[in-house]
């Protein structure tokens, strides 16, 4: 009995010695670490120690007009080629300066003109039997910015260049004057105002809680769109009928981002 006993012990002792060396504990006291946030930690629907408010209503308000244009400007000009450089330059020179004459002879004053592109460039083309390619003269471009104010002139403006040598068109261009687009910001972004105003009344009303003022407000976008009249395949010669290019009208959005608070 007494070497059973001894037995026991030895198991038990070698027990406790292999649980000990897994890592096992078998003190029953837990400790509990406190959380501590940091003091700019808010939780949404409460407030701060110092008693701002965090009870808010996020909205975004969108408007969108259109309105007329009350300025065009077209884009018209020369290509030539020719075997020689010199050549391909000299006569788009000639021919940009016919327009300038037609359009001077219309009251189109060189402040109305701009020149937006020119370039002179080797024409390079493959050839299937050389396997290479080959040099195929130079091509002068030059495309002038007509600036107009009077909308309607836009379709005479251009029969006026085509009749005096212009082979490219390419835009047409309605927008807004400086003046008058300043004005449309500043409509489209009151008007973005009271429509956040009132999706914030209608979801207060829905939730049964009140509106006391705006937390924050920012400007998300304002978006001027101009209206483009494309004119393509316009070759040189006065056409048969007058040209008529008819204006669209453009596009103004804003969007705000509001957030408000709430009782």
């Amino acid at each position: 009995m007494v070497i059973m006993a001894i037995i026991k012990i030895l198991l038990i002792a070698i027990l406790v010695v292999s649980l000990l060396g897994l890592g096992i504990s078998f003190n029953k006291t837990r400790t509990i670490e406190k959380v501590t946030y940091p003091k700019d930690f808010k939780i949404l629907g409460a407030a701060s120690e110092s008693g701002e408010v965090t009870n808010l209503i996020d909205v975004t308000g969108t408007y969108t007009n259109y309105v007329d244009p009350d300025k065009v400007d077209i884009y018209v000009g020369a290509q030539t080629d020719a075997d020689k450089a010199s050549d391909s330059q000299q006569q788009n020179a000639a021919i940009m300066q016919n327009i300038r004459n037609g359009l001077s002879l219309k009251g189109i004053t060189s402040k109305s003109i701009q020149t937006t592109q020119y370039s002179l460039q080797q024409i390079r083309e493959w050839d299937d039997i050389k396997r290479e390619y080959v040099n195929k003269g130079y091509r002068t471009i030059h495309i002038l910015k007509i600036k107009l104010t009077d909308i309607n002139k836009a379709g005479e403006i251009i029969d006026i260049a085509v009749s005096n040598g212009a082979n490219r068109v390419d835009n047409v261009v309605f927008g807004l004057s400086d003046t008058v687009e300043k004005q449309m910001r500043i409509q489209a972004l009151t008007e973005a105002g009271k429509n956040a105003k009132e999706k914030a009344d209608a979801i207060a009303s829905g939730l049964g809680i009140s509106i006391t003022k705006v937390n924050r407000a920012s400007e998300s976008s304002v978006w001027v769109t101009p209206y483009y009249a494309m004119k393509e395949n316009l070759a040189a010669g006065v056409a048969a009928a007058p040209t008529e290019i008819s204006p669209g009208q453009i596009q103004i959005s804003a969007s705000v981002g509001v957030s408000y608070e709430f009782v």
